[in-house]
């Protein structure tokens, strides 16, 4: 896919609230992950204070100091990990409805069918999703030296509009996060 022209529009109402969703969508996700794995490492530190008649006090400290340490080098793990997770996933979309923009880009399409199923694809020339999966009526509609655009978020990616032929596709916050 060889890109013809490319501009930058103001987002709409309509846009800015699937941009909301799907950054909404992502938070929570997120956000439950990190309070499970926290709520596993707080049983794990309380297991550290659990005693037996039979173990010495030297050995519980040990084991409590082990437990402590632990939790607490796995706490930062799990914390640094996720703050870059957020960074690279969810943050681009703040960005995006901070600055309030998308991309349409105009291109002429090329289609793929699979061999062996009936599913469709078009190639996007994109190095993240190369392929993108799109119906058999929009499929049909490719015609060599048709011109077709692309609308998206610039620094998330997001899908949000494809147009082939005067048939387009809306894609929202259900369309399985179809980034480009």
């Amino acid at each position: 896919m060889k890109i013809i022209n490319r501009e930058q529009l103001q987002l709409n109402f309509k846009d800015r609230e699937i941009l909301t969703k799907v950054k909404r969508k992502k938070t929570l996700f997120l956000l439950k992950a990190y309070l499970a794995l926290i709520a596993i490492l707080f049983m794990i530190y309380l297991t550290g204070f659990v005693t037996s008649s039979t173990t010495s006090i030297d050995t519980i400290l040990r084991y409590q100091r082990a437990t402590l340490i632990l939790t607490l080098t796995s706490f930062f793990l799990i914390t640094c990990l996720f703050i870059i997770h957020y960074f690279r996933k969810i943050y681009p979309y703040t960005k995006d409805l901070r600055i309030g923009l998308k991309t349409v880009s105009w291109f002429y399409p090329v289609g793929y069918k699979t061999p062996f199923f009936d599913s469709f694809f078009l190639k996007t020339g994109s190095p993240k999703n190369p392929m993108l999966p799109i119906p058999k009526h929009l499929y049909d509609t490719i015609e060599p030296g048709v011109l077709a655009f692309i609308v998206f978020a610039p620094a998330s990616r997001f899908l949000l509009m494809l147009d082939v032929n005067g048939l387009q596709v809306e894609y929202n916050e259900e369309s399985n996060g179809l980034d480009l």
